[in-house]
């Protein structure tokens, strides 16, 4: 395959200048003054998708500086933790999605300490209406695309109201983190992304990290969903040795899937280890697992590092396939039908009610006085 330099590719969807902004989107995020008090004991992230990873990384990072719990919840619902005495950062770029807008409703009603990201939509309607903080992100721009933002902003918000200092970690590691992508944009053979890229194109590719990398691998995933339009899994070691390693090393068909393993440079010695007998016993059972060197002193430098990485490896498959890495119709319509469904059952509700309403008032109408 050829080299692609990704700065002189035609980019009429803008993904490729949306993947390169990255970095710059998380640099104004933590440099913005965010206007804020808060004082809780945990902290729950909630959003959908591409507007949920970002707080993922922070909560994996969270393992190593995080003295109280960080949670992502991506669901309708919110735990009965989550209360007063909680941070809650609501996170929807579009502001439209319907999850997230539930959560929302509950965060409000049990007074959590709330903060809404968002470039606009209903979210922020309410949240002007309601009195609550928000931090707009810019428009224009997949949401997926608007990580940089999220996990900027996100990190931006704890360290302001007193909680882990991810901000400051973040500062430290950017220009690393900038040289990181000139090399990534340059599609040769000493390119990391394009190694990979090769080696899981026409394949499935599953991802494995520490849990403490769990978000990035699992943003791999998502990413080679989405912008290769490819099928690909992620999980984590060591559960993965007490399940997943049976069809690795005694099922049918594994050809047609490659194992991906972020080593970290820096991580325990039982990791490590854990790392070593997992490669060792996949190799001795036929299977070549790719070993990916993810770089970096601390959790969220990894962390960073990695998602750029395999964000890379999306464009590049993306590339090779032929496809269009910013088209996602299929979740678009889902959405859409879900809007629906969901605008429908709540119109029955409200109708349910009214009925319910009226016939009380006709069998107790109220007296004169």
């Amino acid at each position: 395959m050829k080299t692609i330099n990704l700065l002189e590719t035609e980019d009429t969807t803008g993904m490729i200048e949306q993947l390169y902004d990255f970095l710059s989107d998380i640099d104004t995020a933590i440099n913005e003054v965010i206007d804020f008090d808060a004082d809780y004991d945990n902290i729950a992230i909630c959003g959908m998708g591409g507007s949920a990873i970002g707080g993922s990384i922070l909560a994996d990072a969270g393992f190593e500086i995080s003295n109280i719990p960080i949670e992502v919840i991506e669901f309708t619902e919110l735990p009965k933790w989550v209360g007063e005495r909680t941070l809650v950062i609501i996170s929807t770029y579009s502001g439209n999605t319907y999850e997230t807008l539930m959560m929302y409703d509950q965060a409000i009603e049990r007074r959590c300490q709330t903060v809404v990201v968002t470039s606009g939509g209903k979210i922020m309607e309410r949240a002007v209406e309601d009195g609550v903080k928000v931090v707009s992100i810019k428009e224009g721009i997949q949401p997926r695309s608007a990580i940089g933002a999220t996990v900027g902003y996100m990190a931006n918000i704890i360290e302001t109201t007193g909680g882990p200092k991810f901000k400051t970690e973040i500062k430290k590691v950017l220009p690393s983190l900038y040289r990181l992508r000139d090399r990534l944009v340059i599609g040769d053979n000493n390119n990391v992304a394009v190694k990979v890229a090769r080696k899981v194109y026409g394949k499935v590719p599953v991802i494995y990290a520490s849990p403490v990398l769990s978000g990035s691998a699992y943003r791999w995933k998502t990413q080679i969903n989405e912008n290769s339009k490819m099928m690909a899994f992620s999980g984590t070691i060591p559960e993965s040795n007490h399940n997943d390693i049976m069809w690795w090393t005694e099922g049918s068909k594994r050809d047609a899937f490659q194992i991906v393993l972020f080593k970290e440079d820096e991580s325990s010695k039982i990791m490590k280890k854990l790392l070593n007998v997992t490669v060792s016993t996949l190799r001795e059972r036929g299977m070549n697992p790719l070993v990916i060197r993810i770089r970096g002193r601390t959790a969220i430098e990894r962390g960073l590092r990695a998602i750029m990485i395999g964000d890379y490896v999306s464009i590049y498959l993306a590339q090779y396939g032929g496809v269009d890495p910013a088209q996602v119709n299929t979740i678009v319509s889902f959405k859409s039908r879900f809007s629906t469904l969901l605008n429908y059952m709540e119109k029955r509700k409200q109708k349910r009610a009214h009925k319910k309403y009226k016939a009380e008032n006709e069998e107790n109408p109220p007296s004169e006085p």
